[in-house]
């Protein structure tokens, strides 16, 4: 999935910078006129506004998941000239990474309830992994802030790894493909629409040119 693959990139960028690897909201459109039209025909009206009200929440789902996104597209270089270099510049990927899990989680806490269990099912899982990892981030980056020597520089860059290879390993639409409804969903939402093909998330795209 594409943007899995874009975040995977970022990875592989912020990893090799470290000598290690071998690794706003979004534009608001109007959805509701698309999704009707594109709603099957003789639907009855209930089944109109779950469709609706499913798109809706994909959108939400797929703002708050953008911001992650956003926050590689934010990313700074990483200084491998001396350990404390390394230290330091590792230290701000690692803030600006974890404030794009601040932003994803606060987008995901604020979503209406999902008109479907599997939605519900599928934030949950998404919000327990991203509250891991942000976790993970912030223990790195705090070994980071504190080392004042070269050798407690070089010990505190190997933690910021693992952190990032879990984010590498992300997908962020994990799970619509199985749910039918949701899938479909996240096809008609202008916000997941611009979260595979925004200019943003292409960039990391390595097969983008």
């Amino acid at each position: 999935m594409r943007p899995r693959m874009t975040v995977l990139a970022a990875v592989v960028l912020a990893l090799g910078g470290l000598g290690l690897a071998g690794c706003g909201q979004p534009r608001t459109q109007p959805g509701a006129q698309q999704a009707a039209e594109s709603s099957g025909p003789g639907l009855t009206a209930d089944e109109v506004r779950r469709e609706d009200a499913t798109t809706a929440w994909a959108g939400g789902y797929c703002a708050a998941v953008s911001e992650l996104v956003r926050s590689f597209s934010r990313m700074p270089t990483i200084d491998p000239t001396t350990p404390q270099q390394a230290s330091r510049t590792s230290s701000e990927l690692l803030g600006v990474m974890i404030g794009g899990l601040d932003r994803t989680l606060d987008g995901l806490d604020r979503l209406s309830r999902a008109p479907l269990s599997d939605g519900e099912r599928i934030k949950a899982q998404a919000v327990s992994r991203y509250v891991g990892i942000r976790d993970r981030a912030v223990g790195a980056k705090q070994q980071l802030d504190a080392a004042t020597t070269e050798e407690a520089s070089r010990a505190a860059i190997g933690s910021v790894r693992a952190p990032l290879e879990e984010i590498g390993r992300v997908s962020l639409l994990d799970g619509f493909d199985a749910v039918p409804e949701l899938k479909e969903a996240s096809l008609r939402a202008p916000q997941c629409k611009e979260l595979t093909d925004s200019r943003d998330t292409a960039r990391f795209d390595p097969g983008a040119s």
